[in-house]
């Protein structure tokens, strides 16, 4: 797969955004419905003969189980398809910073940020286990942190139906479901899973979170999962003095060996984390994983500018909206984020952005852009003449008539 590649006549390939054992995972764009999507796909040539009619199965499981989950916290589903031999599903793109990120840039998260976390996800949860969906790999990697702070929960692709019988024999020969760092005692036996078993992963994330490594921690992975199944509960206490005493149980509960003896909920835990979680706020946007100021400037002040705006007016003549939006939030975040908001280059993007914004039929959006343009130019010092011009398409946008010039 590369860049530019249409799916089905359908789904235009961006940027890619992951790979995985067998597969890959792009950001792209619907032409159709004009709008970004995550492409992910199953390349079948990958997986090892043996192993394909599970990988299949598995991976069309995850299209049906997440289909389920209609849920804000959890990327929709919008189509599942098959493109030259491989099994493709497209989703919702969410735009954040994985939790793992989080934790590799602050290694202990204050409490409050921990705690509401830890609680959203408990919502998502809540919804999966009355759906009887247990993930079995819930891990900061599959944790997505938007830029407003909401919780995703990714990849529900080797969650397992709680009722039919054969959902447990939909593993490869060998092989354990999960991620050593975050399994369960009972998973790691081979046993059969509940919502207790997401319980603990979740213990184990909270606690990563707040002490700046998982509970358990070795060179192999069996040796991982041995202490998973026979060493002592840890005490985050040991590794962070300032968690509070009702927040150390709660994680010493929610790693209990036995599913019995952790809280009976995910309903019931994000009760116990909400008074610790009431002054958090999470805020990603200065920390996602986008081009720096420095490279944005090069970008501003280089020939690539035009081409640009050339390809901005091209999807915007196909009514490509959304994708013309995408692009321009894309090369202007760092922008906006540096010292270069009013270089002309600049206004021009940002001029482009509120034009587009206002054709897709967000004129009050489109007149927001504009006012914040003609804010940063007052600040800068810049003629009266250009700062009263944005004004006035500022108001003509929020009127729904208006049209920023460029």
């Amino acid at each position: 797969m590369q860049a530019g590649d249409r799916i089905n006549a359908r789904y235009e390939l961006t940027y890619p955004i992951g790979r995985g054992g067998m597969g890959q995972v792009w950001a792209g764009h619907d032409e159709r419905l004009d709008r970004p999507v995550a492409v992910k796909f199953l390349r079948q040539a990958e997986v090892p003969e043996d192993e394909r009619s599970t990988a299949v199965k598995r991976f069309r499981r995850e299209a049906r189980a997440t289909a389920r989950l209609d849920y804000p916290g959890v990327p929709a589903v919008y189509d599942l398809g098959e493109y030259d031999g491989d099994l493709y599903l497209v989703m919702q793109l969410v735009t954040g910073m994985v939790l793992a990120d989080l934790i590799a840039e602050e290694p202990q998260l204050p409490v409050a940020r921990s705690a509401s976390i830890a609680a959203q996800v408990c919502e998502v949860l809540s919804v999966a286990h009355a759906a009887s969906l247990v993930h079995r790999d819930l891990k900061p990697h599959n944790v997505m942190v938007t830029r407003a702070g909401a919780v995703k929960v990714l990849d529900f692709g080797i969650a397992a139906l709680l009722e039919p019988a054969d959902a447990s024999r939909l593993t490869a020969t060998g092989q354990t479901l999960g991620t050593p760092a975050y399994i369960a005692p009972e998973q790691a036996r081979g046993d059969r899973l509940g919502p207790a078993a997401d319980l603990y992963a979740l213990g184990c994330i909270l606690f990563e979170m707040l002490a700046g490594h998982p509970p358990y921690r070795a060179r192999f992975a069996l040796d991982v999962l041995r202490q998973h199944m026979q060493a002592p509960v840890p005490v985050v206490h040991e590794y962070r003095p300032d968690v509070p005493d009702d927040l150390a149980h709660l994680l010493v509960c929610l790693l209990a060996k036995e599913p019995a003896d952790r809280p009976a909920t995910a309903a019931q835990v994000r009760q116990l984390l909400l008074p610790f979680a009431a002054t958090s706020t999470v805020d990603v946007s200065s920390r996602l994983p986008l081009r720096t100021s420095t490279e944005a400037s090069r970008l501003l002040s280089s020939p690539e500018v035009a081409e640009l705006r050339a390809r901005i007016r091209r999807l915007a003549e196909m009514e490509r909206f959304m994708q013309a939006i995408e692009l321009l939030e894309r090369v202007l975040r760092p922008v906006m984020q540096g010292a270069d908001t009013v270089t002309p280059a600049a206004v021009g993007l940002r001029a482009d952005l509120a034009e587009v914004t206002g054709l897709s039929g967000d004129h009050h959006g489109a007149g927001r852009i504009l006012e914040a343009l003609a804010d940063d130019l007052e600040k800068a010092g810049a003629d009266p003449a250009e700062i009263r011009r944005w004004r006035q398409e500022a108001v003509a946008h929020r009127g729904g008539a208006g049209s920023a010039a460029s």
